[in-house]
């Protein structure tokens, strides 16, 4: 009984200290905003670059922020950013000048930073974030955050011999079904970059129908995201003609969403990009088959009620025609 009030007591602990951490975070996410979100730059070793962004305290109170640079690795296959605060790299190429900033509520201020590229740097990508926060940076080896921060990604090419290589790695449906009643159809792939920079896969997905007649084209790359070297990416493709304003439910409500997104029969996607500096590409397809089957329900059952309503209306109207062609001579109206 001791271990367990013990055990519910660390629970409750720790969920608060999550929560309080999550309501930071929030915070100063509205308390400061900085712009651009990211910056592109490039430059030749040994060779200073850099530029400018603006901070604005959202405020309501005098604030001071503080600043700290971070390098970043791919985590996962979404393109989610993860940090390190070891000191090599591009975080210690980059500077800020000032470090610390003091913004009145609503104040804005434009900071300058550079980066020192070492005549020794490789050719290729560095990535790398500039964080300002509400609490200074630690002096120790290992760094402890107790604040929330927000900060600029800064993707740096070192310009020189840059591999370039990768390629998709798959294409399928995203719920690895080959059968839908209706659209969207889901698509995804994966792309590996196996090069020493970033690459943005550029390109579409083209839908063909049974007969191979285009039917759409999509953009594969609507996010436009880069994959980091060494790192695997995925992305996803909707195929949707009308998006419905809320769930559709009720057999009536899926036949007329299955109208606006009319689809039936099998259909081919096409990927093909293009990535890197030298025209390279890659290209894969799948297939999928489209049966609205409760649309095609009622379309027989219109058919049929019409052709059953019109072969009865032809059959009254020959027996019409019969009686009169069999009508006698006498019956005729002379007058």
């Amino acid at each position: 009984m001791l271990l367990q009030r013990i055990s519910n007591s660390i629970a409750l602990i720790a969920f608060a200290v999550t929560l309080s951490c999550v309501l930071g975070v929030a915070g100063v996410a509205h308390a400061l905003t900085i712009s651009p979100a990211r910056v592109e730059v490039s430059g030749d070793p040994g060779t200073i670059v850099g530029g400018e962004f603006t901070l604005i305290n959202e405020q309501s109170a005098p604030q001071t922020f503080y600043a700290s640079y971070e390098n970043f690795t791919a985590q996962g296959e979404t393109g989610t950013p993860s940090f390190s605060s070891e000191k090599v790299g591009l975080a210690a190429w980059l500077s800020t000048n000032p470090t610390q900033v003091t913004l009145e509520p609503g104040r804005a201020i434009k900071v300058p930073y550079a980066i020192t590229i070492p005549a020794t740097a490789e050719p290729g990508g560095y990535f790398a974030a500039v964080f300002w926060s509400t609490t200074p940076p630690s002096t120790e080896s290992v760094q402890v955050s107790i604040g929330a921060k927000i900060g600029m990604l800064i993707l740096l090419r070192v310009n020189g011999d840059i591999a370039e290589a990768g390629g998709i790695t798959q294409f399928d449906r995203n719920d690895h079904g080959f059968f839908y009643t209706s659209l969207p159809v889901s698509l995804r792939y994966k792309f590996r970059n196996d090069g020493t920079d970033r690459v943005e896969p550029r390109g579409s997905v083209v839908i063909r129908d049974t007969v191979f007649i285009k039917t759409t084209t999509l953009d594969a790359n609507g996010v436009t995201g880069n994959i980091l070297p060494g790192s695997v990416r995925q992305f996803s493709v909707e195929w949707l003609k009308h998006k419905a304003p809320q769930p559709v439910q009720g057999f009536f409500n899926t036949v007329s969403y299955q109208w606006q997104n009319f689809a039936l029969g099998l259909y081919s996607a096409h990927l093909k990009l293009a990535y890197g500096t030298q025209g390279l590409t890659a290209s894969k397809s799948v297939w999928f088959f489209v049966f609205p089957w409760q649309l095609v329900i009622c379309i027989a059952v219109v058919l049929i009620v019409v052709l059953k309503g019109g072969s009865v209306l032809l059959k009254r109207y020959n027996r019409y025609i019969i009686r009169q062609a069999q009508r006698s001579p006498r019956d005729v109206d002379h007058s």
